[in-house]
């Protein structure tokens, strides 16, 4: 799916679903203001199922897509039908009006869906992409964009001044010439972007040949930039202090924090408050389960590198903890013989998490931010990676970006998406994450 697109789904699939609701309810409807109650009702539940079953991460439409339509709009219809009836504001004429409506909505998104389908395939022209630099950061963009063929790009070639790379030339993405070829290869392949993806400081003639061979309209970009747009993540083993410094290093406006820390006050407390007797249900079981403590504490690594006592529930076996246990960078299989049996429940869904929400009113979490870990693990990466130390520019989160985009990342990999969440991080955005990372518990997809 096309950025482009990935955009505009959802304003037009909450069009439909509302006109297709709107003009039919109106017929049976005989208060206006339960008519829109209802058809902002379904719009909002239908939309948040849509998020919930990640519709809108789908390249394409397939057979799994129409059925996470149909479950999205059928459960939305059910649960404010049931809504309505409780406020008895409902007829068996409503209900036949409102599954015709649901029907509408199914049939109209699905009709959007396949006329995109057509035009990309038939008339929607990608646009041509020349990288400057055969090497293996050009190489590896090259990839990274062959991969992804939702974005409407394509790779016609690589310009290189390098002898030994001309050599090695790789014959699926072929050297089209030199940097002072640019002008000539740009006119003859239709380029609409060039990336930059040149490993050493160019001097100033190869500079020279790229200002005078890239017309005005051709779209330039840096090769680490590039990757951060397609990948939503940072390419550490490129980065540098300069990238630090005038790309990372920016202090947020102050409203922003205090609407953050208010934002993290008020849904700790919510959670809090929630899932009190599913806690206090967890914390029976534990305490029967082998006669230990309820909880577990361990030191992590919090903002500016200052450490705390992170909380959860204790799901092991007492004599099995390990003080040096970090499962956020280990893998615990779901049938490890070190976890009680009651708690295998616990974990799959995150409810041993549920104490953290405490570290969050300390002050020592925030709902969002990068995973706090260990000391010995903060070090050991801080000598490994480059630049690890900069995630803790901000308070570790009880989720983030990284665990919403990928389960089991290596050191750098998840590095590159804190870097990517310090950067971009914003009120919605992080409102976003939440909800996104409390679907995925609800499923029982997150990690362990």
């Amino acid at each position: 799916m096309g950025n482009v697109a990935k955009h505009l789904f959802p304003v037009f699939d909450s069009l439909i679903i509302a006109f297709s609701n709107l003009f039919l309810l109106a017929y049976v409807a005989e208060n206006p203001i339960v008519l829109s109650v209802y058809v902002i009702s379904i719009l909002l539940v239908t939309m948040c199922m849509f998020y919930l079953k990640r519709f809108y991460k789908s390249e394409s439409f397939g057979i799994k897509d129409f059925y996470k339509l149909f479950e999205s709009i059928a459960v939305a219809i059910v649960l404010v039908s049931i809504a309505m009836l409780v406020l008895g504001r409902a007829n068996p004429l409503f209900y036949a009006i409102i599954v015709i409506g649901g029907v509408s909505s199914l049939l109209f998104i699905t009709l959007t869906r396949f006329v995109y389908k057509i035009f990309t395939k038939f008339f929607a022209r990608p646009k041509n992409v020349l990288i400057v630099g055969a090497g293996q950061d050009g190489k590896l963009i090259a990839q990274e964009i062959q991969s992804r063929p939702n974005l409407g790009l394509r790779v016609v070639g690589f310009l290189d001044d390098n002898m030994n790379n001309i050599e090695d030339e790789d014959s699926t993405i072929p050297i089209l010439g030199l940097t002072c070829d640019s002008e000539a290869v740009i006119k003859d392949n239709n380029v609409k972007i060039v990336i930059v993806a040149v490993k050493s400081r160019m001097d100033s003639e190869i500079l020279t040949d790229l200002v005078r061979g890239i017309p005005l309209g051709v779209k330039v970009w840096r090769m680490y930039r590039f990757y951060e747009k397609i990948t939503h993540k940072f390419l550490v083993s490129k980065m540098s202090v300069n990238w630090l410094f005038y790309d990372c290093v920016r202090k947020k406006a102050l409203l922003y924090a205090y609407l953050k820390r208010i934002c993290d006050i008020i849904a700790s407390l919510f959670i809090l408050i929630i899932t009190s007797p599913i806690s206090l249900i967890a914390a029976i079981g534990i305490e029967l389960s082998d006669m230990g403590p309820v909880f577990f504490t361990q030191t992590r690594i919090g903002k500016f590198g200052k450490p705390f006592k992170m909380i959860k529930f204790r799901s092991m076996y007492q004599d099995k903890v390990e003080d040096d246990f970090d499962e956020d960078v280990t893998v615990v299989q779901a049938n490890d013989k070190r976890i009680m049996p009651f708690c295998r429940f616990l974990r799959k869904f995150k409810i041993d998490e549920i104490p953290q929400m405490l570290n969050v009113l300390r002050g020592d979490m925030s709902i969002v931010g990068p995973r706090p870990v260990r000391e010995e693990v903060y070090d050991e990466n801080r000598e490994k990676v480059p630049f690890w130390e900069c995630r803790n520019w901000v308070r570790p989160g009880w989720c983030g970006w990284q665990q919403v985009s990928v389960n089991e990342p290596h050191a750098e990999e998840r590095l590159g998406y804190d870097l990517y969440y310090i950067k971009h991080r914003n009120t919605l955005w992080e409102m976003a994450l939440f909800i996104r990372y409390c679907a995925k518990v609800f499923l029982g997809k997150s990690r362990n």
